[in-house]
C-alpha cells in the first residue's frame, strides 16, 4: 500500500499537488497564518519563475505569512525529492532555513535561521529547552531514532513529541516537526498523515499530555486517526483499498500488528512476536481474534503459516 502511495506521489502530478497543498495549508494554518485557502492554492500553483508578487493578496493577508506559506510548499518539495536523506543536525537545520528564507526572521535575525536557537522561548504553556542544552538533546534524539528498528508509528509520535519539547529553533518548529513526521512515514513504509488544522486542539492537547505525563497514547491514537483520514480523503487515487479498517474499533496491539504487516508482507508469528515483544500465547490469541474480525488472513499451512492484511 505505501509503495502505491509513493508511486502515486512520484508519477501522478495531480495527486502530488493535492497532497502537497493540503499538507502545507494545514501545517501553516495551525501556526496562525493569515493566508486563506484560496490564496494558498494560488501559491501552490505558482510557476517556477513566479513569486508572491504574481498573485493578489487580500488586505488581511500578511505578506510575511505568504512568504512562509510558499516556503512551506518548497520545503515539502525538497523533502520529497530527497527522501532517505539522513535526518541529522544539518538536514534538520536546512529544513528550517528553507521554511524561513527571505522572511522577516531571516532578514532581521539571520543567526536564528539554519541554526539551533540562541534565545530562550516558550513552547506552548511551558519554557522550551534552554539554548545551551539544545544540541545535546537533539543529538540524543537523532541517535535514538537511528538505532530504532523497525520504525513504527509509535516511534514517529515519540520523536515528534520530543522534537517539539526541545523546540530547537526560534520559529518554525511545528512545521519542521510535521514534515519530518511525513518523511519518516514514507521512508519506513508507513501510511503518511496530515495534521488537519480543524483538529488543532486535539493535536496540541495530545502533545501536551505526552510531554507532561509521559503518556503517548493520545498522540499515537491521533496520528492513527489522521492516517485513516488520509486513506479516506485520497481513496479515489488509492483505489479505495482501506487497509486500516476504519469501521472497526482496534485494540492497541491490533493496531501494532497492522502497522507491522504494512511493512512486512507474509510475516511469521515469531516475527510479530519479537517485534511487539509479547508472549507466544498472547500473540497466538491476538492473531486468532484478528482473523475472526477479518483484519488479517493466513498464508500457507502448518509451520509455514504467514500473515497478511486482509
Amino acid at each position: 500500500m505505501i509503495e502505491r502511495i509513493i508511486n502515486l506521489l512520484k508519477n501522478n502530478i495531480t495527486f502530488y499537488k493535492k497532497v502537497r497543498e493540503d499538507f502545507t495549508y494545514h501545517s501553516s494554518t495551525i501556526e496562525g497564518t493569515t493566508v486563506t485557502r484560496e490564496e494558498h492554492t494560488k501559491l501552490a500553483n505558482l510557476k517556477f519563475n513566479q513569486t508572491i508578487r504574481d498573485i493578489e493578496l487580500s488586505s488581511n493577508t500578511n505578506e510575511n505569512d505568504a512568504i512562509e506559506n510558499l516556503n512551506c510548499i518548497k520545503l515539502f518539495d525538497y523533502v520529497f525529492e530527497n527522501l532517505n536523506q539522513k535526518l541529522d543536525h544539518d538536514t534538520i537545520c536546512l529544513y528550517q532555513y528553507i521554511l524561513k528564507k527571505d522572511t522577516l526572521l531571516h532578514k532581521n535575525v539571520s543567526e536564528e535561521t539554519d541554526k539551533y536557537r540562541k534565545t530562550f522561548v516558550s513552547a506552548g504553556n511551558f519554557d522550551a529547552t534552554p539554548p545551551y542544552m539544545i544540541y545535546q538533546l537533539m543529538d540524543q534524539l537523532i541517535k535514538d531514532y537511528e538505532i530504532r528498528f523497525p520504525i513504527l508509528l509509535d516511534d514517529i509520535a515519540q520523536y515528534h513529541v520530543r522534537f517539539e519539547a526541545i523546540h530547537p529553533f526560534r520559529d518554525g518548529n511545528g512545521r519542521v516537526g510535521r514534515i519530518i513526521a511525513f518523511k519518516q512515514c514514507l521512508e519506513n513504509n508507513i501510511i503518511p498523515f496530515i495534521v488537519d488544522s480543524d483538529t488543532r486542539k486535539q493535536y496540541i492537547d495530545a502533545i501536551y499530555i505526552a510531554q507532561t505525563k509521559n503518556d503517548f497514547k493520545y498522540i499515537i491514537d491521533y496520528f492513527f486517526e489522521q492516517q485513516k483520514t488520509f486513506m479516506i480523503k485520497y481513496r479515489e487515487y488509492i483505489e479505495n483499498n482501506n487497509i486500516l479498517k476504519t469501521n472497526i474499533e482496534l485494540l492497541p496491539n491490533e493496531r501494532k500488528v497492522l502497522q507491522y504487516l504494512q511493512k512486512h508482507i507474509d510475516a511469521k508469528r515469531i516475527d510479530i512476536q519479537k517485534a511487539l515483544k509479547l508472549s507466544e500465547r498472547t500473540v497466538k490469541v491476538l492473531l486468532k481474534n484478528m482473523i475472526g474480525k477479518k483484519l488479517i488472513k493466513t498464508i500457507g499451512t502448518n509451520r509455514s503459516i504467514a500473515y497478511n492484511i486482509l
